[in-house]
């Protein structure tokens, strides 16, 4: 039996790598690169593998998200997330279907329970296929993840949760209005591409009307909105309309 962890690279992920490591599994950190993340995030996840003595295990499409979109002939947003079936869970699935049968062990926290059935159902019709979630069956939430790398591990986390919700790719087309505020004020280049990008394609990543530009105004409202409460440390919405699937 093979035992595989979905290593997106941010906090949970890495949790649940110790987890299996330690339970004497020598799990296999399989990583799928969109080539749009932040540079940190590779700094980060070599030095959780260094911590852990174990190799990356990388199965990558080789394109980035524009050159997805491009390809594919339209712009993705939350509802149309061929960024994360194609460039993550296709590239997942096909590496495991070459390792049947094996354990999937993926890094969503007890808060993300319905996350977790969503992913379920998704592997259900695959034989040998067995899918855990260590962190919810352990009732581990993203804060204590976050404590376990930082504080014991000493390990400084991925610099996008200086600002963001997760280490997800710069940008992430599920992002919400503020999300975007956020880009636009620390990730600017990134906020150029995707406006261009709706100009080209002739549709906006929003799920419904306005782009970018024509709501510059309300995502940074709401930017700054999120940013005051997160130094207050008061709970606020997501940033995200749907929760990211791609780290399966």
């Amino acid at each position: 039996m093979r035992h595989i962890v979905a290593f997106s690279g941010g906090a949970a992920s890495a949790v649940v790598a110790k987890i299996a490591s330690d339970a004497g599994l020598a799990p296999t950190l399989l990583f799928h690169d969109t080539m749009t993340e932040p540079e940190d995030n590779g700094r980060f996840r070599e030095e959780v593998a260094n911590y852990l003595g174990l190799p990356i295990t990388c199965k990558s499409d080789g394109r980035n998200i524009w050159e997805l979109f491009k390809d594919e002939g339209m712009l993705g947003n939350g509802r149309n997330t061929m960024c994360s079936r194609i460039l993550k869970q296709e590239k997942s699935l096909e590496y495991c279907k070459k390792n049947i049968p094996y354990t999937l062990y993926i890094g969503f926290t007890v808060e993300e329970w319905q996350r977790a059935q969503r992913t379920s159902a998704r592997y259900a019709k695959h034989e040998g296929i067995t899918v855990k979630f260590p962190l919810i069956e352990q009732r581990i939430t993203k804060e204590e993840c976050l404590h376990r790398v930082q504080n014991c591990w000493k390990i400084r986390l991925p610099g996008s949760y200086d600002v963001f919700e997760h280490a997800n790719c710069i940008p992430c087309i599920k992002g919400k209005k503020a999300y975007w505020g956020l880009i636009y004020k620390y990730e600017r280049a990134a906020w150029d591409k995707a406006s261009s990008a709706e100009k080209e394609f002739g549709h906006t990543i929003f799920t419904e009307a306005g782009s970018l530009e024509d709501e510059l105004t309300n995502c940074l409202r709401l930017a700054d909105n999120y940013l005051k409460k997160k130094a207050a440390n008061e709970k606020q919405e997501s940033l995200f309309d749907f929760p990211c699937e791609c780290s399966t």
